[in-house]
């Protein structure tokens, strides 16, 4: 039910337990850019990037929004907003000359996800939410039925959303405003089962999971994300210098595994070829669009070519899975784009 409402309604879901941190003065550029391996995103637009360790593992991923030149919203997941703020804390200089802030409880954050998102922001404010005016990744602050948000267009389903961060005592009016303006979609509120499902069929990877210190960005298909050669130098950059150029020793694929409605991967479970146990699954699901069980898998390469078969080991018993296409289905702004391309 609920991802039947993102694909083809409009749900709500409360993100407020996100980490949430602000950097801000002069120096923030310059140390942000230190830490993470990713270059900064232009004013008003969010990118994800990742801090490394010193041999190059992902130590956590990070969403980043550039609200100025030199002040920077950061967000992270719930489970590790003090982990992560933590190593930025480790990793500041004495003689800095800007501010890091733990904002995580000041701030609360909802997300409007699904077809008809767009719909129900537009009933909240006069201003232009279509996709051209209102670009993916783009942050922009703005009042919705008079609570000042700051709106990201962004989602971890994969479909058409927005985060909305927010003074946290405005929470109440914002929920009510946005269940009131939605209720001619039939909105609802979706949780985090739903999301799993979508995030993994658009292959998105989650930190703890596909994303660890046992595993470099490359294994875990993060590259878009790594920039080995951009000139402010960061944690873990001559480690991914070198390991750009060296074979893997595994990488992450999807997998559709053939359980028959039994049950479904969920991470951590064993896989088999040959006999042999060959690698492990990070996180699986049941992908309602596809109505079959599917998980991320960490494989030998020349077991991860697409088309090949393995067998997940779930409750002692082993389903045959093949690698598939990553991601599953493409992202809305991916179809967008392939649409106006056509």
């Amino acid at each position: 039910r609920e991802v039947d409402l993102i694909l083809n309604k409009v749900g709500v879901t409360d993100l407020t337990p996100f980490g949430k941190f602000m950097l801000e003065g002069p120096g923030a550029t310059k140390f942000l850019s230190s830490m993470v391996a990713n270059t900064m995103p232009k004013v008003n637009r969010v990118n994800l990037s990742h801090l490394l360790t010193p041999c190059g593992k992902v130590y956590a991923e990070l969403t980043v929004t550039r609200l100025d030149k030199d002040r920077y919203y950061i967000v992270t997941g719930s489970g590790s907003e003090l982990h992560d703020f933590r190593w930025l804390v480790h990793n500041l200089p004495k003689d800095r000359d800007f501010t890091l802030t733990n904002v995580t409880e000041n701030r609360g954050v909802f997300g409007v996800t699904g077809k008809y998102a767009r719909d129900v922001m537009s009933k909240l404010t006069p201003e232009d939410m279509s996709h051209d005016a209102f670009k993916f990744l783009e942050c922009r602050e703005m009042d919705l039925a008079g609570v000042p948000v700051q709106a990201t267009r962004i989602s971890y389903t994969g479909e058409l959303g927005w985060e909305l961060h927010h003074d946290i005592k405005d929470s109440a009016k914002l929920y009510d405003a946005i269940c009131t303006a939605g209720r001619a979609f039939d909105i609802a509120d979706y949780g985090t089962l739903a999301v799993n499902s979508l995030r993994i069929e658009k292959g998105f990877r989650g930190w703890g999971a596909e994303m660890n210190l046992d595993k470099n960005p490359f294994e875990a298909g993060l590259n878009p994300f790594i920039k080995p050669n951009k000139k402010v130098r960061f944690i873990g950059q001559d480690a991914v210098k070198k390991l750009k150029d060296e074979e893997l020793k595994s990488k992450l694929v999807t997998l559709i595994v053939e359980t028959h409605g039994r049950q479904d991967p969920a991470g951590d479970e064993v896989i088999w070829f040959d006999n042999k146990v060959v690698g492990n699954t990070t996180s699986g699901a049941f992908s309602y669009q596809l109505g079959k069980s599917i998980c991320f898998a960490y494989l030998p390469p020349h077991l991860a070519s697409l088309g090949n078969q393995v067998y997940v080991e779930l409750l002692g018993l082993r389903y045959p899975a093949i690698v598939s296409r990553d991601p599953l289905f493409d992202t809305e702004p991916a179809r967008v784009a392939k649409g106006a391309a056509s």
